[in-house]
């Protein structure tokens, strides 16, 4: 008689548990959800799905296949239309009445790098100063000077130097090419 009833209160109590286990998965799915929306509007970042994120230095490089180019933007929006919004986030800069030349063609580079990612390319990036934000349009002219710099970058050696006429000795003594480099040769 005892043992006609451990199938039925084994079985009782495996449904249970089963329950209060969905119950709980269901629960950590809704507060990530909560913390994922926090996170998002603590940001201030535009509609869309944020599918990439870089602020802490662990998100993975991204590498375009058809150019000598790999980087790790802030942030990629995903926007409703399907485009991908690369954000950079420059919190040192303030003040800037316009965005800085080389932080516009470093977005460029990331939406570069976003066309073999995404099925439609992206239209613009935006760059997060401390006080202001820029929405940056990634033109067919931009995207052209992108890929005309990596074209000359690619092209220096010793022989074919790069065309510099000052450089911060910081920055100098820090790079790779500083033996090569008339410049940076002496910083």
């Amino acid at each position: 008689m005892v043992r006609d009833l451990f199938l039925p209160v084994g079985l009782a109590l495996f449904l249970i548990a089963l329950a209060l286990l969905l119950l709980l998965i269901n629960e950590w799915r809704d507060q990530r959800q909560r913390l994922l929306k926090e996170h998002r509007h603590a940001l201030d970042l535009p509609d869309g799905d944020l599918v990439y994120e870089d602020t802490d230095g662990q998100g993975d490089p991204l590498v375009s296949n058809q150019y000598p180019l790999m980087g790790k933007p802030d942030y990629i929006i995903q926007l409703p239309d399907g485009r991908p919004l690369p954000v950079e986030l420059k919190l040192g800069v303030q003040d800037a009445k316009k965005p800085y030349s080389n932080h516009i063609l470093q977005l460029a580079a990331y939406c570069l790098i976003l066309e073999d990612y995404f099925e439609l390319p992206p239209t613009h990036g935006m760059l997060r100063y401390a006080d202001c934000d820029f929405s940056i349009a990634y033109t067919p002219a931009l995207r052209k000077k992108v890929i005309k710099l990596l074209n000359e970058m690619s092209a220096v050696d010793e022989e074919y130097q790069p065309i510099l006429t000052k450089q911060q000795p910081g920055k100098c003594r820090a790079c790779a090419f500083q033996a090569i480099c008339p410049v940076g040769h002496d910083k």
